[in-house]
């Protein structure tokens, strides 16, 4: 059975009716009664051994021609009304053969790129996205805009079904878990971008409706490819002039939205957000940036106030009474130079320090320029942060003498801007760190013994500390202030002496 060709009829089933093989037949080419012309040999079709059948009863087209019988019975098939002309059918299929090609086609090539991406390790990859920062002014305000640039350097096309998501996260919803605020996401599609191509996308960073910048800010750059959209579009045709097929049903499409390949991830910190307005020449020098927007009531009384009189406001009288706040890091300048070797040959290390942690702000021209060492710049809430890198002796860790170190130091007097910035540049000696010991970079012979003795001092005002804020939970307003003026200066021991980056 499994070697027989079958012939079977569209028609209904007719009880007179029966399957025979031509063999059956006598070999003479006479007609029969029922209708059938009696062949005069045995067909062979598709090889020797191959029976052919045809149907035993009544003609199929009986008061018709073939070609009207094979049509209303395809026309049966596919469950399509009378008035139907063929034209409209081959034409239907024909669009619909050609959107499945059209998705086989973009599959083949998003998997090329998911491969050429997935493989391509720590090397250089063929798809990049990069992010930088600058400062615009937008109608009254300063706006800090971020911009990602997709270049496309492989040898394959992204076209239908790409998109470039980019996801904003601020410092504050990363930290806090429970918050209620969410990341924003932005969605930009991606059509024709050929091989050598790019794509350039500027979008808003801050400040936010209150004014204010949190700081640091991820910039998360993601590659989505819809499965939804190129293969399902063509499964089930959505062009309305197209009524001969019924929506595809749920369970055919893919079961995945998309594939998502992850980019790049940016981190936007103080150190990039800084503007340095003293750095133009003063014929060309911009106006001081603006902090976040003044209340009008507060302007108006300022205007009203008498020439010559102080001001009275909380800067001022922060400016005026509180000294500014400070916080350093010590790097062994071995540490340093090792790290800074290419691109600052002939630089002093001070100034190439300030240039390495100055390099993704938009002026690390002038002060490469300047051969600057110290710099002082206005954070994006307005307040002075002033950067200074100088080269100190540390003479009590080593037994072979005094180590060479580079004290990175930042003032403010903004405690929220200080802590930023020091997060910033500690981030940067982390990478570096890093970098160095996977480069098999050794530490010179410390003492460990005065290692030891700062450890266990540091833990007794650790304890005095946590002492202090139990104490201002329960005394009142008047005892509080020596509590904390105590707990100021226990903060300030715990910063010296300083231990040192090796």
């Amino acid at each position: 059975w499994a070697s027989r060709t079958w012939q079977i009829s569209l028609g209904p089933p007719n009880p007179s009716s029966s399957l025979f093989p031509l063999s059956s037949y006598s070999p003479r080419g006479e007609i029969r009664s029922d209708g059938l012309r009696r062949l005069p040999e045995r067909l062979d079709v598709g090889g020797a051994g191959r029976d052919v059948f045809l149907w035993r009863g009544p003609p199929l087209w009986r008061g018709s021609t073939p070609t009207v019988c094979l049509w209303s019975q395809v026309r049966g098939l596919l469950g399509l009304s009378q008035d139907v002309a063929p034209g409209a059918v081959v034409s239907f299929l024909k669009k619909a053969v050609d959107q499945r090609n059209k998705a086989l086609t973009s599959l083949n090539e998003a998997m090329n790129v998911s491969c050429a991406l997935l493989s391509s390790g720590t090397g250089p990859r063929p798809i990049s996205c990069t992010t930088s920062t600058t400062w615009s002014r937008l109608q009254t305000q300063d706006m800090l805009m971020a911009t990602c640039v997709l270049e496309n350097s492989s040898s394959f096309s992204l076209d239908q079904g790409w998109t470039l998501c980019i996801q904003v996260l601020t410092s504050s919803c990363a930290l806090d878990l429970d918050s209620a605020c969410s990341a924003i996401t932005y969605t930009i599609p991606v059509d024709q971008l050929g091989p050598g191509a790019r794509r350039e996308v500027t979008l808003p960073l801050g400040p936010g409706e209150n004014g204010g910048l949190d700081l640091p800010v991820t910039v998360s750059c993601t590659l989505f490819y819809s499965l939804r959209e190129v293969v399902g579009g063509a499964l089930a045709p959505s062009d309305s002039e197209d009524p001969f097929l019924d929506e595809c049903p749920s369970d055919v499409l893919p079961e995945q939205e998309g594939v998502c390949l992850p980019l790049s991830r940016h981190t936007v910190d103080m150190l990039q957000c800084l503007r340095f307005p003293g750095l133009a020449p003063p014929h060309t020098r911009a106006p001081s940036p603006l902090g976040p927007t003044r209340d009008p009531v507060v302007t108006f009384l300022e205007t009203c106030r008498e020439p010559g009189s102080q001001p009275a406001g909380p800067a001022s009288l922060r400016a005026e009474f509180l000294p500014p706040s400070v916080a350093s890091i010590k790097v062994s300048a071995e540490l340093l130079r090792a790290a800074l070797k290419d691109g600052h040959s002939g630089v002093p290390l001070c100034c190439a320090t300030l240039q390495w942690l100055l390099a993704e702000n938009a002026a690390v021209d002038v002060v490469r320029a300047r051969a600057l060492s110290s710099i002082q710049g206005v954070a994006p809430d307005g307040a002075d942060v002033h950067l200074i890198v100088r080269e100190v002796a540390m003479t009590d860790l080593c037994p072979a003498g005094p180590i060479q170190a580079v004290e990175i130091q930042v003032e403010s007097s903004s405690l929220a801007d200080i802590c930023r910035a020091h997060h910033a540049v500690v981030g940067r000696m982390q990478t570096m760190v890093t970098e160095q010991a996977a480069q098999g970079s050794s530490a010179p012979d410390l003492r460990v013994q005065y290692l030891r003795q700062i450890h266990a001092n540091h833990e007794t005002l650790l304890r005095e500390v946590q002492t202090l804020r139990d104490r201002l939970c329960t005394e009142d307003e008047a005892s509080s202030c020596a509590t904390a003026q105590r707990l100021l200066q226990v903060y300030r021991q715990l910063r010296h002496p300083s231990l040192i980056l090796l």
